[in-house]
């Protein structure tokens, strides 16, 4: 049986008759018995010939926009075609205390919501297989003037574990003391916005897997490396060995990354497409070990010249300043590679070895050219630019035609 319920008022009047795949509310139901128009409340209406189609259930009127013609109403035959369209829930802005429990907050949180943390500590989260849109995204920040922590022990395990996952945003938040606070694997369509991510075992951001479109914005990232100081870069994109995976479309914009240990501030492996790396400070970093090859405060690893072979890797690395980065195996500034950038208008100053330093590693056909324009570079005391046989570009590579995401906009007026 299906009863309608009486609460009728405020609904629509139209009398267009209805067409499959379309919906078309009304307030009544016409009958072919005597051309009057009754309430709906007046009406209950047995489905049972259409069990297979209606199972037994009530909907409130919220819920259910229908039209039936006079046409399938005859000889008191219950026939009737319903089309249900399910009003879409309302976004909701959320406040999240110290003791609630964060995970289960983001278990229930639907597509549009806003999760405002409130100042205190809270425990680690996972998302798994979430997919939210552009319109109605999850969002998970600190409320106005709060500073919440998300807090781990011993350097152990992660902070924000996501994985295939789309359109969350974290904005806001202070993470600390685990092994990788962020270890991201095929998200996409992710922003990370003013975070502090200090105190870590290793990587602070770790971008992997098939992830695509993430932006990672005015962050502050620092003192890594508690637990392997080699393998603690600030942001880390892609995997160091094979089996190489694809990660494109990544922003790294305004964000102040130092004290990485014995890493990189920031590091593209082989397979990096279409990545920015704009205006962030990279400073105080001592890269290199005697067993890990890190040589520079931004590092582009070589390119795997067996996949896409011939497409330009689409990397630019631009407005930064990068500076006093030194007393590691090596002191870079900046490392290029067979990956192939575009290095424009950089300030790099204070470096033990090179400004810019190219990686011969791989050199062959198939390679991209680098191209190294209007940088500034001063007091590196091995020179500005190493001797190279890769090919280089000292001209004008022309706009970097990537931008930021932009369908959201932080709570930060910075942003």
């Amino acid at each position: 049986d299906l009863e309608l319920p009486r609460e009728t008022r405020g609904l629509p009047r139209s009398r267009e008759r209805a067409k499959m795949g379309f919906l078309f509310p009304v307030s009544g139901i016409h009958s072919p018995v005597s051309d009057l128009r009754y309430p709906i409340s007046a009406f209950r209406f047995q489905m049972s010939a259409f069990s297979f189609l209606f199972p037994s259930f009530r909907f409130p009127v919220s819920a259910l926009r229908y039209q039936m013609s006079s046409s399938i109403l005859n000889c008191g035959c219950a026939a009737a075609v319903f089309l249900f369209a399910p009003a879409a829930p309302r976004a909701a802005t959320i406040a999240v205390a110290p003791s609630d429990d964060l995970q289960a907050k983001i278990d229930t949180a639907a597509g549009g919501d806003v999760l405002l943390l409130a100042t205190g500590t809270y425990r680690g989260f996972r998302i798994a297989n979430r997919h939210f849109t552009a319109a109605r995204p999850l969002v998970i920040r600190a409320a106005p003037g709060a500073k919440p922590l998300i807090l781990g022990k011993d350097y152990t395990g992660y902070l924000g574990r996501l994985s295939d996952s789309s359109y969350l945003v974290f904005d806001g938040l202070t993470l600390e003391n685990s092994n990788q606070p962020f270890y991201c694997t095929s998200i996409d369509h992710c922003l990370f916005l003013n975070l502090e991510i200090h105190n870590t075992g290793q990587e602070a951001i770790h971008l992997r897997g098939a992830s695509h479109d993430i932006d990672i914005r005015h962050c502050r990232i620092y003192d890594t490396g508690h637990y392997r100081d080699q393998w603690c870069e600030g942001i880390y994109v892609g995997m160091g060995q094979p089996p190489f995976e694809a990660v494109e479309n990544v922003w790294i914009e305004g964000n102040d990354i130092h004290h990485t240990g014995h890493a990189e501030g920031i590091n593209l492996k082989s397979r990096s497409y279409h990545i920015t790396i704009r205006g962030n400070r990279v400073h105080d970093i001592a890269p290199g070990t005697a067993t890990q090859y890190n040589e520079a405060g931004i590092s582009l690893e070589a390119a795997d010249l067996t996949f896409r072979p011939g497409v330009d890797p689409d990397i630019w690395i631009e407005g930064n300043e990068v500076d006093h980065v030194k007393f590691g195996r090596w002191a870079n500034g900046i490392q290029a590679s067979t990956m192939g950038a575009k290095i424009v208008h950089n300030r790099i100053h204070d470096c033990q070895q090179y400004g810019i330093e190219f990686n011969d590693y791989q050199n062959g056909p198939g390679v991209c050219p680098n191209w190294v324009y209007g940088n500034t570079i001063t007091d590196c005391a091995a020179g500005a630019v190493n001797p190279t046989t890769l090919p280089c570009q000292e001209a004008d590579p022309g706009p970097n035609p990537n931008r930021p995401q932009t369908w959201y906009v932080s709570a930060d007026p910075a942003l």
